[in-house]
């Protein structure tokens, strides 16, 4: 029997933002989840990343609900 020893990942270092990234879990349509798939492999970028640019560029902000769409989700 051959064991092996693996390093323990060492704890994230602040990336480009000052932060340290957390995890978080998020639940889409396979539609949405789809296109984030294709959008971030067009830019080179982890869904990740295309998530917080679009958070930080102030994309949430032009999100537009219809009335008929706001209730208690």
């Amino acid at each position: 029997m051959c064991i092996g020893i693996v390093a323990r990942p060492k704890r994230a270092d602040k990336d480009k933002y000052g932060e340290t990234k957390q995890r978080y879990q998020i639940m889409l349509t396979e539609t949405a989840s789809n296109e984030l798939d294709k959008v971030s492999e067009e830019l080179g970028i982890t869904r990740s990343e295309l998530v917080e640019k679009a958070i930080r560029q102030g994309l949430l902000n032009q999100v537009k609900l219809d009335p008929s769409e706001m209730g208690d989700d």
